[in-house]
C-alpha cells in the first residue's frame, strides 16, 4: 500500500463575522457549536481547521488506514495564500470582466486583494494576512494560527464591503468600484518528521464564504452531494448498492422537511394538490408522520414513495410539465433561473428512483468511513450544492472536473487554479446577492438558498413565520450595513422539533427601515 501524508479537509469552508473570536466549523468528531455571537453581541467569525494525515490507499486510491500527525510527531510548516480577486474576475452575466480588467495580474494588481503567502510553524503561532489592498485601501482578509495539538486555524475577514468612490449598487453580481473580503486560496503543509525527513503533504483549499445563518438546516443538494456525483461519473467512485434508506433517502426528504423553518412556503407541502404541510400537524403532503411506511421496502408503501418521486426533477430529462414548479421539490431555483425547481444530482435521483419502486434495503451495511474523508464530507455538505447563481461558498468553477488533482475527486490542483479563482466570479459585494436571492413571491415563487440565508423563521416556537430580514430597508446597502444584525435559525432549547430565529440583535428594529 502507498504510504502519502495529505492535508484535511481538502476543502476547508471558513466564513465572515464581525467578531476578533471564532468558533471551528463543524467536524464530524467533535460536537456542533452553534455559538454566533460573543459577549458583545459581535458576530463570531467560523474557522477552518486542517490536520495532516498520515495516509494509506489501496490501488484504486481508496482510504485505507491514516493516522493524524500532532505535534509531537512532526514539526509542520503551514502555508496558506488568500486572495480576493473578484474585481478583477470575468462577469457573471458574461459579459467582460469587471472593472474593465484585463485578465493580467500584473496590469489588474490594484482590484486584486492579494497580501501574498504566509507561512506559520508551531502551536500558539499567528500570522495576520492584513496586506492586500483594492485601489490602494487595505482589505484584511483573515489571519492563521495554529492550536495546541499542531492543527492549521484559518480565519477570514470581517464582513467589510465598500466602494472607494461611492458607487451605487446596480446588480445583483457584478458591481464595479466594490470590493468585499471573501477569498479563498491553497494550504499546504511541510512535514518534517522526527526521524530527520521532510515530506510535502498533499495539499487542501480553503474557501471563506458569507456566514451560514441557518446552521442545522441542510441544503436539498450540498457541495459534497455535487462533488460526489461528479466522482461517481468519472469512475472514481461507486454508486451506491444497495440503496440503503437510512443512508441515502432518509437524508434527502429530512432535508426538504427542513426547509419548513426558513420558508413559510415550504409550509405548504410539497404536494401535487399544494394541499398540506410537513409541519406536525398531520396535513396531507406531511411525509414526516409517515417515515416508518416510507423506510419500509414492503411494495404496499410504493405509492406513497412514488407520490413523493414524482415532485422531484430528473436532472438529466425533460421536466414534469404536468406538475409546476410551485408544487414540486424544492421550491428552489435551478442554476440557470428557468423557472423550473432545482434537480438532485445524479447519483440522489437514481436513489430515490430505486427507493420509489422499492428496490432499496432499509438500514443496509454502512459504507466504511475514515475521520479524514469524514472532514472533507462534513465542511461540504454544510455548504450549498446549488444554484450557482453565482453561488454562497463557491461558484461553477467547482464543477470543472480539470481543477482537480489526478484521481482525486476532492482536492484542488494547485496547478489548475489560482489563489482566488474559486469565488472570484460570486457576487461583489457578497451581500447584493443576499439581498436579492430570496423567495421571489411573483411569477415563480421559487426561492435560492434559505439554507443559508433565511426567507422566513418562527420568533417563537408557537409564532407564524415573518421575514427573516424585517427591520430593514429593501436595499442592498442596508443589508451591507446591518447584515451582522440579523438572527440565526436554531433547534428551539424549550422544543428540540422546532427550529426559532435566535441571537438577533434586539437593538434591530421589528419594522424599520434602516
Amino acid at each position: 500500500m502507498a504510504t502519502t501524508f495529505e492535508i484535511f479537509p481538502s476543502i476547508g469552508i471558513a466564513r465572515l463575522g464581525t467578531s476578533d473570536a471564532f468558533f471551528i466549523g463543524p467536524e464530524p468528531d467533535v460536537p456542533l457549536d452553534l455559538r454566533r455571537r460573543d459577549t458583545s453581541g459581535r458576530v463570531l467569525r467560523q474557522a477552518a481547521r486542517f490536520r495532516v494525515f498520515r495516509c494509506e490507499r489501496d490501488a484504486t486510491g481508496l482510504l485505507t488506514n491514516a493516522q493524524e500527525l500532532s505535534a509531537n510527531d512532526a514539526t509542520i510548516r503551514w502555508t496558506v495564500h488568500l486572495v480576493n480577486r473578484k474585481s478583477a474576475a470575468p462577469r457573471f452575466n458574461g459579459v467582460g470582466r469587471r472593472n474593465n480588467a484585463t485578465g493580467n495580474d500584473v496590469q489588474d494588481h490594484d482590484l486584486i486583494i492579494d497580501p501574498g503567502a504566509r507561512s506559520i510553524t508551531g502551536p500558539g503561532t499567528a500570522q495576520a494576512m492584513d496586506t492586500g489592498k483594492f485601489k490602494g485601501v487595505p482589505v484584511p482578509l483573515g489571519h492563521l494560527e495554529v492550536d495546541p495539538l499542531g492543527r492549521l486555524v484559518v480565519l477570514g475577514g470581517f464582513g467589510n464591503s465598500s466602494s472607494p468612490s461611492g458607487a451605487l449598487i446596480r446588480d445583483f453580481a457584478d458591481n464595479d468600484d466594490w470590493h468585499d473580503d471573501i477569498s479563498d486560496g491553497p494550504v499546504t503543509a511541510t512535514v518534517s518528521l522526527v526521524d530527520g525527513s521532510t515530506v510535502e503533504a498533499l495539499p487542501s483549499w480553503v474557501i471563506i464564504a458569507p456566514p451560514d445563518f441557518a446552521p442545522e438546516i441542510t441544503n436539498l443538494v450540498t457541495l459534497y452531494d455535487v462533488l460526489l456525483d461528479q466522482a461517481i461519473a468519472q469512475g472514481q467512485l461507486q454508486v451506491p448498492n444497495p440503496v440503503s434508506f437510512e443512508q441515502h433517502v432518509k437524508p434527502i426528504l429530512l432535508r426538504a422537511l427542513g426547509y419548513q423553518w426558513v420558508n413559510r412556503q415550504a409550509r405548504q407541502g410539497f404536494d401535487d394538490t399544494q394541499s398540506g404541510a410537513h409541519g406536525p400537524d398531520g396535513s396531507l403532503g406531511n411525509f414526516a408522520s409517515a417515515m416508518a411506511i416510507l423506510g419500509d421496502p414492503n411494495p404496499a408503501g410504493n405509492g406513497l414513495r412514488q407520490r413523493i418521486f414524482r415532485l422531484l426533477r430528473n436532472p438529466s430529462g425533460p421536466s414534469a410539465a404536468t406538475i409546476p414548479a410551485q408544487k414540486r421539490m424544492p421550491r428552489l431555483n435551478d442554476e440557470n433561473d428557468s423557472g423550473d425547481v432545482l434537480p438532485l444530482t445524479s447519483t440522489q435521483y437514481r436513489a430515490m428512483q430505486l427507493w420509489s419502486q422499492g428496490q432499496f434495503v432499509k438500514t443496509g451495511v454502512p459504507q466504511g468511513e475514515l475521520l479524514p474523508d469524514a472532514l472533507t464530507r462534513t465542511a461540504l455538505e454544510a455548504c450549498a450544492g446549488g444554484a450557482f447563481f453565482p453561488g454562497i461558498e463557491a461558484g461553477r468553477i467547482l464543477r470543472e472536473t480539470a481543477r482537480y488533482m489526478q484521481g482525486m475527486p476532492f482536492r484542488l490542483s494547485l496547478a489548475a487554479l489560482m489563489p482566488g479563482e474559486v469565488t472570484q466570479r460570486n457576487a461583489v459585494p457578497w451581500q447584493a446577492d443576499f439581498h436579492l436571492c430570496r423567495w421571489e413571491d411573483g411569477g415563480k415563487q421559487l426561492g435560492w438558498w434559505p439554507a443559508q440565508r433565511p426567507d422566513d423563521i418562527l420568533k417563537d416556537a408557537n409564532g407564524s413565520p415573518v421575514p427573516w430580514a424585517r427591520g430593514l430597508a429593501d436595499t442592498p446597502e442596508a443589508l451591507i450595513a446591518n447584515w451582522h444584525r440579523l438572527g440565526f435559525v436554531k433547534r428551539d432549547p424549550a422544543n428540540s422539533q422546532v427550529f426559532i430565529e435566535q441571537d438577533r440583535d434586539p437593538t434591530l428594529s421589528e419594522t424599520g427601515p434602516v
